[in-house]
């Protein structure tokens, strides 16, 4: 049984945020794609190599904005935690300014990012290490090396905690974030000195085309580099093991840039649909409950990922450019991922309180940041 608990009558839609005259209404001019700088014209060398390298168009390609985040990052968006990168910059959903983590190449910022590479790996790294003793060598050898597993989980809460105090004397740096707002069409970077930010059209920026390799592996990374079409100013990414995870992600960024469409129905969007005036409308006239999914519980988020990663997977790279071509050789979005809300079979009265397994809550939180 499907169960609709109508909670748009409590007036939440009066409360939509307007856009500014800047604000992007999806129409590409060709200009900003016609006259890139070349490298020539360059500072930074990255800059000066993703400048020549193709770019993805800025039409619908998966027509699917799901991503990992759903998942891994929901849980924090919705308990707040100390990675809560949206109150450490003071952004509220009633701005419609989306905070998204960019590979920097800022110093502090770098270490800051192999500070916490190196806890995951040790935290991962310690335990395995006693398992592998005590699978090989017998009980004995684990005793021997019991220190190794009481100074490592030590070495892990002082780390944790050290953390955890400079975070809370606001010296862990925020500068790697780049702010994309929906209300005015801007994309907020900051600058090299992190005093303030840089403010340019998201129309002036292009995705061009990465990939990146690791050298001891030779596997490949694949993301997209949004770099302004003159300066060297760009958001990064390249952590998708395929090119279907970059191109859901840059459909991410479009959908929440285009004032023109409804923001995709995907937790990660949720806290901004009730100031959205185009969202707002959408929902309103489809019915879609408010707080959708606040108010759905985990396994329900589990069967639209699962439902969504399908689909993204099976679209044709290899002979379509966009989602009309691949349409054309029969690519097909599942209802499920634009209106979720009509296959959950129970939507609860109250938000629901996440939280996590017995060994998340008792053998990884204590020791990670």
């Amino acid at each position: 049984m499907i169960i609709f608990i109508d909670m748009n009558n409590n007036n939440n839609y009066k409360k939509v945020t307007e856009y500014a005259d800047t604000a992007y209404n999806g129409k590409a001019n060709p200009y900003y794609r016609e006259n890139i700088a070349p490298p020539e014209q360059r500072k930074r060398h990255l800059a000066k190599a993703q400048c020549k390298l193709g770019v993805f168009p800025r039409v619908k390609i998966t027509g699917i904005c799901w991503n990992s985040h759903q998942e891994s990052g929901f849980n924090e968006d919705v308990t707040g935690t100390i990675f809560d990168i949206d109150s450490k910059l003071n952004i509220k959903p009633e701005q419609l300014r989306l905070a998204l983590l960019s590979q920097s190449q800022n110093f502090k910022e770098a270490m800051l990012a192999m500070w916490k590479l190196f806890h995951v790996v040790a935290y991962i790294g310690i335990p395995t290490f006693m398992l592998i003793g005590l699978v090989l060598g017998g009980v004995e050898s684990f005793l021997a090396d019991i220190d190794i597993l009481w100074f490592g989980l030590a070495g892990l809460l002082i780390s944790k905690y050290l953390y955890r105090l400079l975070d809370k004397f606001n010296l862990i740096p925020t500068g790697q974030y780049v702010i994309f707002n929906r209300q005015t069409g801007m994309i907020e970077i900051a600058n090299d000195e992190r005093t303030g930010y840089h403010y340019l059209p998201f129309e002036q920026f292009n995705a061009h085309h990465r990939t990146v390799h690791n050298p001891k592996t030779g596997k490949a990374y694949y993301g997209f580099t949004l770099l302004h079409y003159k300066e060297d100013l760009m958001y990064q990414i390249a952590t998708y093991s395929s090119v279907e995870g970059a191109l859901a992600h840059w459909e991410l960024i479009k959908n929440f840039m285009d004032t023109t469409t409804p923001l995709a129905d995907i937790p990660q969007f949720e806290p901004y649909r009730l100031y959205d005036p185009t969202t707002a409308a959408y929902d309103r006239k489809h019915g879609r409950p408010a707080n959708f999914w606040r108010r759905v519980d985990k396994k329900f988020m589990k069967k639209v990922a699962k439902a969504s990663n399908n689909a993204l997977y099976s679209f044709p790279v290899k002979q379509a450019d966009t989602l009309h071509e691949a349409l054309q050789h029969g690519y097909k979005v599942p209802d499920i991922v634009y209106f979720p809300w009509r296959e959950a079979e129970v939507i609860s009265d109250t938000f629901i309180e996440y939280k996590t397994g017995v060994f998340g809550r008792y053998f990884v939180e204590p020791f990670m940041f």
